[in-house]
C-alpha cells in the first residue's frame, strides 16, 4: 500500500473514532442525567417523610470576623428546638416554636415572635432562616409556595446546589445515616451573610 493509500486509510479511522466517540457520549450523558433524576425523585420522597430528627453539629460564620458555636437542632413535626452555645451565640441562643409562633432566649431577655430573622438580626446582628433549614439541612428545597427553587444535582441524584429565598446552599459532603444519605457540610450564603454548618451526629432518623 502506498503513502497516499496510508493517509487515507489512518484518515479515515480518525474520523471513524470520532463519531463513535460523539456517538457514544451523548446517550451515555443522557442515561445519566436520567439517573440522577431518577434517583432524585426518590431521594426527594423518602426525605419528605422524614418528620423529626435530632442533629448536633457545629455552625460558623465565614469571615474575619465570622464566630462559631455548636449546634443542637431538635425538629418534631413542624415544631423545632434550636440552640446554639458558643461565641456565634454571644454566650447561648435558644430559638423554639413552629411556624405561627417563635420563641427566642437570649442572654438579654426572651422575645416571642412570628419574624425570628427579623428579631434575630435587631438583636444578634445576624440570623437563620429558622423556617427554611429543617428542609435544608436535610437535602431538600423547602414547600414555598412564593419562593420556587432551584436544585443542582450530583450524578448520585442529591442535592449539590440548591437556591431558595435569596440563599444559595452547597453541600460539600454527604454521611451515611442508617438507610439515608444525609449532608454532613454544607454552606449558606444570602449575599450578606455565609455560615458553614457541619453536622456530627444524627439521631432519630429512619
Amino acid at each position: 500500500m502506498n503513502t497516499v493509500q496510508n493517509r487515507g486509510v489512518r484518515a479515515g479511522l480518525v474520523v471513524a473514532v470520532a463519531l463513535l466517540t460523539a456517538c457514544s457520549g451523548q446517550p451515555r450523558h443522557r442515561l445519566n442525567t436520567e439517573f440522577s433524576e431518577r434517583n432524585w425523585e426518590i431521594r426527594r420522597s423518602t426525605l419528605t417523610a422524614v418528620q423529626s430528627f435530632e442533629l448536633q453539629g457545629r455552625l460558623a460564620e465565614s469571615g474575619i470576623t465570622g464566630g462559631r458555636g455548636d449546634l443542637k437542632w431538635v425538629q418534631s413535626g413542624e415544631r423545632f428546638d434550636v440552640h446554639v452555645t458558643g461565641p456565634l451565640g454571644i454566650g447561648a441562643l435558644a430559638i423554639n416554636g413552629d411556624p405561627r409562633s417563635v420563641e427566642i432566649r437570649t442572654k438579654d431577655g426572651t422575645f416571642v415572635t412570628g419574624s425570628p430573622e427579623s428579631v434575630m438580626r435587631q438583636r444578634l446582628g445576624w440570623s437563620l432562616p429558622i423556617m427554611q433549614l429543617p428542609f435544608w439541612v436535610l437535602g431538600l428545597p423547602a414547600p414555598m409556595r412564593n419562593n420556587p427553587s432551584t436544585v443542582i444535582l450530583d450524578d448520585g441524584g442529591r442535592a449539590q446546589t440548591i437556591k431558595q429565598a435569596g440563599w444559595v446552599i452547597g453541600y460539600d459532603e454527604y454521611q451515611t445515616v442508617g438507610a439515608l444519605t444525609l449532608p454532613r457540610k454544607l454552606a449558606l450564603a444570602n449575599g450578606e451573610r455565609s455560615f458553614r454548618i457541619v453536622i456530627d451526629k444524627w439521631v432519630g432518623t429512619p
